[in-house]
């Protein structure tokens, strides 16, 4: 591929066009905008004199992408201290897109704007700055390049908002501290939670920036474009410790060595747990975090595995590869209790399993959102730590360290093969949870010769479940499967009285749910909702299912929009009864992949394995 010399030639015509271009007070977006079409122009047109371009240099290199040539990037100095670069990215043999972007005193960027291979306009922004110079907010422009919609904040004011906490006058909040990219502190919910010294000046700060707004912003594209990461990490964690305060920091990308300054920050604000869901593969970069992290023995750190889907006792991520007495690494476990897909994993340098996929969080724009990864692994042992430490609050780094090790020193299945401490299924475990007795059902026994009893123990975990549409369910599920000899046994219903979460079925909170309130035999539990990877409206678990996770061992969970409750009840008991997870074809089969009000059918076959798995696994009765 070779696209130099014709936008070598568009170049010289946007020279003639534009004389005083090098001068760069006289560029801004609108000019960018003409120099880029008339770029495109001469690119398609593929005229222009052959001239010398030594009064307008220009430098050439390719763009590679994953090892192979993508394009072309021209640079143009327009002074001393600014300059011009056009890609031109190429799409089957000729261009696709046309990117130019101006920049200005030490590269700070100042307008982008891209054309399609029609030299139609599809994007174009500007970064504004304060009386300072330092980056305000990316601006999107229309194609009149006129501000429109919110600014993308890059260190907008930080503004009080009244603290509407319960927090007793004069008492004192634990801080905790988060190194991210900042945190949208314009979110009331972020804001009112934020450490303040007693002038009400914030705690935290950038050093990245190196001043006093850790705003959440992670600028891409050259500056461009903002990512955002922190506020969800950060509203996570408050959201389960919610007596903390906390104290954001944005990292120091420019200068990692800073991480020693941040953590002498840290020291002098009485902050002794700081949660890092962060990470990188160059080891050197962490040495000053390292020489830090050492000489406070006292603080404890809390870093992310990372999600690059490895095993980084053989490839290195920092700083969770360092050797730390006062770091506890962590990563995200999937509903299998194995580390989940892209997370990284280490029987050495990674500590525990956490279930951290698709739990709730606020996003930059303050809206519920699921999150998933190991960073958010971070945010929750993080919360963790800062509850034992409320509890105990003469505890150090090493006192939450044992602690967690007393705690989840018992192996769960083989998750040793993954990490080197254990699995915590659930940090907010600790909360009172209590069932109460709704009913004892009457529904008949095994009147059959030679049937089985079945006895169930209910769970309502969500109102919206009626107990009488319970009842209902449990009748019409009954009934189908009679045909196989199987007959009503002791069937009692409670209502569950402990935290909100537990209302939704997670491998992880099961496990909490379940060992507190858990019956006798098979249960079934109404739940709210499922927090599951492959969100099904019912789900059944036996013994093939569960044998990294046991507590979930002879369960059905049942979601509120499930079709057709009474036979989806009945599908998911025999799954379990089986202990088989296959399906059947056939329309009127009731273990189709799908229920339906018509297929109700077990054949004799199926019957005998229902029935003789479910005595040998003691969910039946004679």
């Amino acid at each position: 591929m070779n696209i130099a010399l014709p936008v070598r030639a568009a170049f010289f015509i946007v020279m003639l066009a534009l004389p005083a271009a090098r001068v760069m007070a006289e560029w801004d977006a609108r000019r960018l905008l003409e120099f880029v079409e008339a770029s495109c122009r001469g690119w398609k047109d593929e005229t222009g004199p052959a001239a010398d371009f030594s009064d307008a240099p220009i430098e050439t290199s390719e763009i590679i992408f994953r090892g192979r040539q993508v394009g072309n990037r021209y640079r143009l100095q327009t002074d001393s201290d600014g300059r011009v670069d056009l890609e031109v990215i190429d799409g089957s043999g000729g261009p696709s897109r046309f990117v130019a972007s101006l920049f200005g005193y030490k590269d700070n960027p100042r307008a982008l704007v891209s054309l399609n291979s029609g030299c139609e306009l599809q994007v174009a922004r500007r970064v504004d700055y304060d009386a300072g110079g330092q980056a305000k907010s990316v601006i999107s422009l229309d194609a009149e390049l006129e501000p429109f919609g919110e600014p993308d904040w890059l260190n907008p004011p930080l503004d009080w908002i009244e603290d509407t906490s319960d927090k007793p006058a004069g008492q004192a909040a634990l801080r905790i501290a988060m190194v991210d990219s900042g945190v949208n502190y314009r979110l009331p919910e972020i804001n009112r939670r934020l450490a303040r010294d007693a002038d009400g000046r914030l705690i935290g700060y950038d050093f990245w920036d190196m001043d006093n707004l850790p705003f959440d912003a992670h600028p891409l594209n050259n500056g461009f474009f903002v990512q955002r990461h922190g506020t969800r990490s950060a509203s996570l964690m408050l959201r389960e410790a919610p007596d903390i305060e906390l104290v954001p920091y944005r990292y120091p990308r420019p200068d990692m060595t800073r991480m020693s300054a941040l953590i002498e920050h840290a020291e002098r604000n009485g902050v002794s747990i700081i949660g890092m869901p962060l990470g990188g593969n160059r080891v050197e970069e962490w040495s000053a975090f390292e020489k830090a992290a050492r000489a406070h023995p006292h603080m404890l750190f809390i870093a992310s595995a990372g999600n690059d889907g490895r095993d980084i006792d053989r490839q290195p991520v920092y700083p969770a590869a360092l050797e730390l007495d006062n770091l506890v690494v962590v990563t995200s476990s999937n509903d299998f209790v194995r580390p989940a897909e892209r997370t990284n994993w280490g029987r050495v340098s990674v500590d525990y399993l956490v279930p951290a996929e698709r739990v709730p969080a606020l996003d930059y724009a303050g809206t519920e959102t699921r999150v998933s990864g190991s960073s958010y692994a971070v945010s929750r042992i993080t919360a963790l730590a800062a509850n034992l430490k409320l509890a105990h609050p003469e505890w150090q780094a090493p006192d939450i360290i044992a602690e967690l090790r007393r705690r989840y020193a018992e192996p769960v299945g083989n998750v040793r093969d993954w990490v080197s401490g254990g699995y915590i299924a659930d940090p907010l475990a600790g909360a009172p949870i209590s069932k109460r007795l709704l009913t004892t059902l009457e529904l008949g026994s095994a009147a059959i010769s030679g049937g089985f009893e079945l006895p169930l123990d209910i769970l309502l975990l969500d109102q919206r479940w009626p107990q009488s549409l319970i009842e209902d369910s449990l009748r019409d599920a009954y009934r189908i499967l009679a045909q196989c000899n199987l007959a009503p046994g002791a069937v009692t219903i409670h209502a569950v009285d402990g935290a909100d979460y537990l209302r939704d079925l997670s491998t992880g909170s099961a496990r909490t749910l379940l060992e507190a309130v858990g019956g006798r035999h098979a249960t079934v539990l109404f739940a709210r909702d499922t927090l599951m990877e492959a969100a099904f409206t019912g789900e059944a678990f036996g013994l093939g299912n569960t044998g990294m996770r046991p507590w979930l061992r002879n369960s059905v969970w049942l979601m509120p929009d499930v079709d057709d409750p009474g036979i989806a009840l009945a599908h998911e008991l025999f799954h379990v009864l089986a202990n088989s997870g296959e399906h059947v074809e056939g329309s009127a089969n009731l273990m189709q992949g799908r229920t339906r009000p018509d297929s109700t059918e077990l054949t004799a076959e199926q019957c005998r394995q229902a029935q003789l798995n479910g005595i040998t696994n003691g969910l039946l009765r004679n």
